[in-house]
């Protein structure tokens, strides 16, 4: 939470351009930056006090180095040195944070040996993740390079974006599939059929508009969500 809160103070200027965005930086506006930098301070402080209560409870300091480690690459992917803006770093960064940092801890309290059964899963979602972040990237695109931002995504182009996403999740479909996660097999098999077919329909329009034709239809926290819930139902079961 904190992470976002200090993207959307320094990416104001930018999300106030961008037509599906603008209504983050209209919610700077009503709450105001100096009440945001605050509220980022608690959560920061909160989650950090959170971690090493954890670290206390399992008498090791793992906690707290991964709940410190994912503090500062938090902060500095909006801010300085703006990780954001470091190409692949970008996704390696916010995927690497998603993995180790929140399902591998996870594992750890649950007392998981970190084998290859629990390797694979990880793998799984570090793919389809990867994916998803390339996407939310993706529908930014054009918006980043009027502001002056470098992504991966501008290389790439965002057509080739959606496709690298669909790659990414057909391999997470495949690993899914070797384990029989039917449950998570479809949703991912899904999943890349939608970013094929979002890719086929946004080919050979301007970047200004493949992005918005993006934000319309992709939205990342449902598209974390029912894959995630995929995964986790095929794991229960």
């Amino acid at each position: 939470m904190q992470a976002s809160i200090a993207d959307v103070i320094h990416d104001y200027t930018i999300d106030k351009a961008n037509p599906e965005k603008s209504h983050l930086a209209a919610a700077v506006d009503t709450i105001s930056v100096e009440i945001l930098w605050s509220v980022l301070i608690v959560e920061l402080t909160g989650g950090l006090v959170l971690w090493g209560w954890l670290g206390i409870e399992a008498e090791t300091p793992f906690f707290l180095l991964v709940g410190a480690v994912n503090t500062i690459l938090g902060f500095t992917y909006s801010y300085p040195p703006r990780l954001k803006e470091r190409g692949i770093i970008n996704h390696l960064v916010t995927t690497g944070v998603d993995v180790a940092g929140v399902i591998l801890p996870v594992a750890v309290i649950a007392g998981a040996d970190i084998d290859s059964q629990v390797m694979v899963p990880l793998t799984i979602v570090l793919l389809y993740v990867f994916g998803y972040h390339v996407v939310h990237q993706a529908a930014d695109t054009a918006y980043d390079r009027k502001s002056g931002v470098e992504t991966l995504t501008q290389s790439l182009g965002v057509t080739t974006s959606v496709w690298v996403a669909s790659f990414a999740t057909t391999l997470a479909a495949v690993l899914a599939a070797s384990q029989q996660y039917v449950i998570a097999t479809t949703g991912l098999v899904t999943g890349s059929l939608g970013y094929a077919a979002l890719a086929v329909t946004i080919r050979g329009e301007s970047e200004e508009a493949q992005c918005r034709r993006l934000s319309r239809w992709f939205r990342i926290g449902v598209w974390a969500t029912l894959l995630n819930g995929t995964l986790a139902a095929s794991l229960f079961i």
